[in-house]
């Protein structure tokens, strides 16, 4: 009986550091990094606009949460890359360059 009460406690433990270690709640956005002009004809659906430029002083208001998911985006993908660079320095784990609007067309839905 002790040794199976141990066992719980140590599945117990297991779990809690789990637990601890692993983001449940993080969320993810698309984030368009071109100019508004840009963004207002095509961008993926749901995508925030946030200019490369401005994106320092403006991604605390989208999101603060260093485990969210950032899929960035630009014309040609160089502009996305310095985005993701610039997030990572930041402290934010998962910004992702997702490269061009003709890549990320292929696999998502835009808005024109």
């Amino acid at each position: 009986m002790f040794a199976q009460i141990r066992r719980m406690k140590q599945g117990l433990l297991m779990a809690g550091l789990l637990a601890t270690s692993a983001p449940l709640w993080a969320a993810e956005y698309w984030i368009d990094v071109r100019v508004p002009e840009q963004y207002q004809q095509e961008h993926v659906k749901g995508a925030h606009n946030i200019p490369l430029k401005n994106l320092a002083q403006r991604i605390g208001a989208l999101t603060q949460d260093k485990n969210d998911t950032l899929h960035l985006y630009c014309n040609s993908g160089r502009q996305s890359g310095q985005a993701e660079t610039l997030l990572q320095q930041m402290g934010y784990r998962h910004a992702v360059n997702a490269g061009g609007l003709e890549q990320v067309a292929a696999h998502q839905q835009m808005v024109k």
